[in-house]
Formats: structure tokens, C-alpha cells, sequence
């Protein structure tokens, strides 16, 4: 994989028509969508297991603790480096600590949507060896798991506890504080501690009326007895996973084994090979989908994951000693190691600045003409940025928002390997497409998972058709569905969004829009739900000026905002501090870096400088901002993020609220 891949890229496709006798793709009702696509591998039929005799996580753990028994599987860092324990250690403390739960009466049966018989437990922690080892026993015992994390905030968390009637909770000492913070606590009552508390936090919460376990403890009250594991099915639901969404209350998607062993199945179906001497760093939040379904191949693998240490201060320091050979991340981190990278070679200088441009030019064009990723004398340049991942990484991931393909395409040169791209939802259990490391283009989806088939549905409102034509090609566009064994039941308890999220036939409507590229891939274009129309009746739709915005040099984030009674975009950008002050100093402005952010001089400099990267990047007139705010704070500062780093625009409005009528107001 690491040497790249010969010209027959130029032959592969990554989609076909659906082809089955009795539902061929060209026989659906195709006004206003496309025909039906798959995978090319998978067009008579989708995958929907990884092997014979895996069809639920249960059995999928059993399974690699009788294969890989005695090989490391969680590591924990301790000391000065990780310790792993194996896998036979890993299940017989998850059975203990599933007895353990049976035995304290801490979870009961409940019925209370639909046909649903769920035994309720929550968890709200870091990524931790705990938190998977709870997973673990959840998975052998028939319990589904609800996972709460801080960017919930103090509202939402009081609306899923209600909504959920959970009784208990693993929680860690950093997540006590934000249960203190609840007004209300609903049914909850156990709390089992994954780590010692102060004398004041144990009161806080028995104040509150909780009774305190310790982990500890449940584990070894589960070695009194023998409790036989559960009859878990396809159809058993494995966890709630509740979105915190861009608008509104949380929703708790409805996730099945079922959902996530075919996941598994597509995971393995792509081109990252996980294998058993695979090794993972766990940062990424583990309530959401795309962490747990990467460790979850990692475990069917026999593969080993380390968790970090809950710092993203030592995030690099946990690299450096975990040494992982497959680094997932997000957009938003790769964009910071992409601009750090390219300011250290900004300072080189001579010979050694020639040749890294050079390795650059040369290994571009490799990449872009024939999918290489490594390029023998020149990969030399990149040493110090494959020792930043470690030394071993031989795969990387992105997900959860599109990446730009200067950065994507500079990332694989430099850390000599492939970035696979990955696309779904929540509600799709995390993997709806990926792209393929035989593919020289990147900034695109790829071809559909092996469990899951799509089409693209008009949307006239936005002159997106499947008829549409591209610079005189035939270019489908429109909505993204998905159908397969990969989307989700439902919402718990809310028939209403389910009901505008899955159509009649299966289809899970995405709000994304996407067209057909020339090998059967899509390519992310727009999205339906969060645009907004202007007084002149242009739409405008902000995630695509974000992304370019957020490439504007000096730029680290930024939220659009504008509706129907204003004529223009109002941009609030959070600069990144160094350069700000840099540019301070040159120009002679003395002053703090929360006064920087409102000087005048300053600004300027920030409305030309996006002014000059939106018309390079074809923007239209109403897409560049002239009304800007510059923000010293981090919007995660603000909880305007969710924990996998998207924006919140409800939240970000109603922070910002005062900033953006102020410009409104100044404009006038």
C-alpha cells in the first residue's frame, strides 16, 4: 500500500447500478433520482457479516478472545508508557463486571418504546480502558449502553436522563461536575466511580441523593457467582447514541449489532486492511460512532488500542510511546498539524529549503498521476513529520467533515501513506463511503460501503438535479439517501424526526448533496439543511464559505451567519493568536491580543486577506464577508462544538447575538 499503485486506477470504478433480479437499479421509479448504486464489489448483493458465525458483536468477541487470546488488547498509559492487558484479561474482567451489575441490581428491564426490551446503562467518561471494558460486558450481556459527554451540556444531559430513565451511571471524577450542574437527575441513582474523589465531590453527590459504587467493586462482586451471558440477536440493541446535533434537543439514534457487525464487515471491505499487529490510539470521543466502529474492527481484528491520556496536551507525547500504525482524526486536527508542518519548513532555509520544495513538487505529482505515496530520496524530507506520527503509521483516517485537498494531499506526501476518507452519519452506524488508496484524487467521498446502497434525490429548490450537466459532462446531483444494514431503527422515543429522517422505503435522507463523479465516487457539494436566503433571495450556504475561510491564512475557525432581512453575511473568526501578533508587531500596534482582535488596523487586514483567498476560490460577492468580528476565544470556549468538533449554529447564534446585531447595526 505504502508504494502507491500502478495506472490500473484508471480503469476502476467505485459504484455501479444496483444489479438483482428481482430489484435492478434501472427498473426503479427514477423521476426526480437517480437509479440505485453499490459498491462494484457488492451490486448483486450487500455485505452484511464480516465471516460465518459472526453476526453479533457477542459472538464477534468470543470469537477473537478464542484467536487472540493471550495478545495485547487495551492498553492503559502508566508509569512512563502504555500496559496492555490481553485478551483474555479484557473478557474476564468485562464478565466480571457484567455479573457484577446483575448481581447490585443496577440495570432492570424496561419497555417503554415500541417493541424495545432494553436494559439502560449510562457511561460518561473520556476514552478509557474502563469505558471499553464496560462496553464489553454491555455487549456479553445484553445491556445497551448510553454514552454522555460534556458537550452535551447542562441541558441536554437532564433531557436525556429523563428520556431515558436510566438508574446508573460509570462516571469518571472530571464528569461529576457537569451531573452536580443538573437541576434535575430524573431516575438516576448509582453512580459507579471510575476513579477516587475528593471529600467534597462524594458529598456534592450524596447531597444530590446518589449512592456511590466503586468499579472495583462491581468487578470483584461479580466473581461470587456465575451469570450466563445473554441471547443477543442481530436485532438487540447495542447502544442509544445520542447526537448533540446542530439544532435543538439531542436525539438518540437507535443502534443494533446488526448495524455495527455489517459496519465491521464494510470496515474490512475497504482498503485499510486492519490486521492483528495493528496497533490505535483512542482520542477520538468514543460516544460517537466513528471511534467505537474503528476499535470495534480493531477488537474482530485481534488488533491492540492504547487510550490517551485524556489531555490533548499530551496527545503527542502518547504518539510518540504508543507508536500507532493507523492514526484516525478529524478535519480540524489535521488542518493544525498540516499548518504546523508547513511553518517548520517555512523556516528552513537553503539547501535544504531547495530540496524540501523540491520533494514536495516531485511527490505531488506522484501522487496526483499515480496514487504513490512514498518516493524513496525524497521521502527523506518527511522524516521528522512520519516521526510526529510516530515512525510506524502506515494508514491514516479522516472523517466526520469534508477535509481541502491541499491539505488532505500535502498530509499523505509528507507522512508517506495513505488518508483513506470515510463519510456517514450517525444514523448510516458511522461508514457510508470511502475512498480507495488506489485513487491518484482526493477531497471526495469515494464509493458506497459494502452494506449499503445510495442514490441522489433532487432538489429543485436548489437547482440540484439527477439530470444536471457539469462543463458539458453528465454530472448527477442532488440529495445523498442511503439504504442498507448500516442504518439505524430509528430515534428512541421520536417517531416524528425518525419519520423525516427514514421514508417509507428505507432511505435515510442525509441533508447532504452530493454529485456522481466519472468513476462512480460522490463528491460533497452542499447541504440542504443549513442554508439560509438572503434579503435579495440568494441562498447562501455557510459550510461551504467556512471551509474556505478556514484555509485564509491566520484564520483558525470561523461561523457565517446572515437571514432573509439582512443583504449580507456577518463572519465571526477566531484568529490564531501568533499571527495576529506578528502581524502586531510589524505594523507597530502595541497592544493585548483581546485588543488586537478589535483594532481596526487589524481587522482590515483580516477582511482583505479573505476578501483575496474567497475570489481565488470562486466565491461569489455575498459569499465574502465585510462584516467581521475577530474572536479571541476558541468557540469550544463557548460550547458552540460538539465533541466531534461541528458547529452548533443555534448555540453560535444565540453567543454571539449581540456581536452580529452590532455589525448589522454599524453596516447601516
Amino acid at each position: 500500500m505504502g508504494c502507491g499503485v500502478s495506472s490500473a486506477h484508471q480503469f476502476m470504478r467505485y459504484s455501479q447500478e444496483k444489479v438483482t433480479e428481482n430489484d435492478p437499479g434501472s427498473l426503479e421509479n427514477n423521476k426526480g433520482q437517480t437509479t440505485v448504486r453499490r459498491n462494484v464489489k457488492y451490486a448483486n448483493q450487500l455485505l452484511k457479516i464480516p465471516q460465518q458465525g459472526i453476526t453479533t458483536l457477542q459472538e464477534m468477541l468470543q470469537n477473537s478472545v478464542a484467536k487472540y487470546g493471550n495478545e495485547p488488547c487495551l492498553g492503559k498509559y502508566e508509569g512512563d508508557n502504555f500496559k496492555f492487558m490481553s485478551y483474555n484479561q479484557v473478557n474476564e474482567e468485562a464478565i466480571h463486571l457484567g455479573i457484577g451489575i446483575s448481581n447490585l441490581n443496577l440495570v432492570k428491564e424496561v419497555q417503554e418504546y415500541q417493541h424495545y426490551k432494553l436494559k439502560l446503562i449510562g457511561v460518561f467518561a473520556k476514552n478509557r480502558r474502563e469505558w471499553m471494558i464496560l462496553d464489553w460486558a454491555n455487549i456479553l450481556y445484553g445491556y445497551t449502553m448510553v454514552p454522555f459527554y460534556d458537550t452535551l451540556g447542562p441541558e441536554s444531559i437532564p433531557f436525556i436522563l429523563d428520556q431515558t430513565n436510566i438508574e446508573t451511571m460509570f462516571i469518571s471524577a472530571d464528569a461529576t461536575k457537569s451531573l452536580i450542574q443538573c437541576k434535575e437527575k430524573h431516575k438516576l441513582k448509582n453512580l459507579v466511580l471510575l476513579d477516587p474523589l475528593s471529600e467534597q465531590q462524594i458529598s456534592d453527590l450524596k447531597n444530590k441523593g446518589y449512592q456511590l459504587f466503586k468499579f472495583e467493586e462491581v468487578v470483584e462482586n461479580g466473581k461470587k457467582s456465575i451469570v450466563q451471558l445473554a441471547q443477543v440477536q442481530p436485532s438487540s440493541i447495542y447502544t442509544l447514541c445520542y447526537t448533540s446535533g446542530t439544532t435543538g434537543n439531542p436525539k438518540g439514534a437507535i443502534l443494533s449489532h446488526g448495524n455495527f457487525i455489517s459496519a465491521i464487515a464494510s470496515t474490512q471491505a475497504t482498503d485499510a486492511g486492519i490486521a492483528s499487529t495493528d496497533v490505535h490510539l483512542s482520542y477520538l470521543p468514543l460516544p460517537h460512532v466513528m471511534e467505537r466502529l474503528i476499535i470495534l474492527t480493531m477488537l474482530f481484528t485481534g488488533a491492540s488500542i492504547g487510550f490517551y491520556r485524556g489531555d490533548p496536551n499530551l496527545l503527542k507525547e502518547d504518539i510518540q510511546k504508543l507508536r500507532p500504525t493507523i492514526f484516525a482524526s478529524v478535519p480540524r486536527l489535521y488542518n493544525k498539524f498540516y499548518d504546523g508542518i508547513k511553518a517548520k519548513i517555512n523556516e528552513v532555509t537553503g539547501f535544504k529549503k531547495s530540496f524540501a520544495e523540491r520533494a514536495i513538487r516531485v511527490k505531488l505529482e506522484n501522487l496526483r498521476s499515480e496514487a504513490k505515496y512514498t518516493s524513496g530520496l525524497y521521502d527523506k524530507a518527511f522524516q521528522g513529520v512520519r516521526d510526529l506520527f510516530g515512525g510506524r503509521c502506515r494508514l491514516m483516517i479522516t472523517g466526520s467533515a469534508p477535509i481541502q485537498q491541499e491539505v488532505i494531499d500535502f498530509l499523505k506526501i509528507a507522512a508517506c501513506c495513505p488518508i483513506l476518507e470515510g463519510y456517514g452519519q450517525t444514523e448510516s452506524t458511522a461508514l457510508s463511503f470511502s475512498t480507495g488508496a488506489w485513487d491518484p484524487n482526493s477531497a471526495h467521498l469515494g464509493g458506497p460501503a459494502a452494506n449499503t446502497e445510495f442514490k441522489l434525490v433532487d432538489v429543485p429548490d436548489m437547482n440540484y438535479t439527477s439530470l444536471d450537466v457539469v462543463n458539458g459532462i453528465k454530472t448527477p446531483r442532488g440529495e445523498i439517501c442511503l439504504r442498507g444494514y448500516g442504518v439505524f431503527q430509528g430515534y428512541y422515543k421520536d417517531p416524528e424526526k425518525t419519520a423525516e429522517a427514514i421514508d417509507a422505503a428505507g432511505w435515510l435522507h442525509t441533508g447532504d448533496i452530493g454529485l456522481i463523479t466519472e468513476n462512480g465516487g460522490v463528491k460533497i457539494i452542499d447541504r440542504k439543511k443549513n442554508i439560509f436566503k438572503l434579503q435579495q433571495g440568494e441562498y447562501i450556504a455557510p459550510e461551504k464559505i467556512e471551509a474556505i475561510y478556514n484555509r485564509v491564512q491566520g484564520v483558525s475557525e470561523t461561523f457565517i451567519y446572515g437571514d432573509s432581512l439582512q443583504s449580507q453575511i456577518v463572519a465571526i473568526i477566531v484568529p490564531q493568536k501568533e499571527f495576529v501578533e506578528k502581524y502586531a508587531a510589524e505594523k507597530q500596534i502595541q497592544a493585548d491580543f483581546e485588543n488586537l482582535c478589535k483594532h481596526p488596523e487589524v481587522i482590515s487586514f483580516y477582511q482583505k486577506n479573505i476578501n483575496d483567498y474567497g475570489r481565488a476560490n470562486k466565491l461569489n460577492s455575498l459569499e465574502i464577508a465585510k462584516l467581521i468580528h475577530l474572536e479571541p476565544q476558541p468557540l469550544q470556549t463557548f460550547g458552540c462544538l460538539t465533541s466531534t468538533f461541528k458547529l452548533q449554529r443555534h448555540i453560535a447564534k444565540q453567543v454571539f447575538a449581540n456581536q452580529i446585531e452590532q455589525l448589522y447595526k454599524g453596516q447601516a
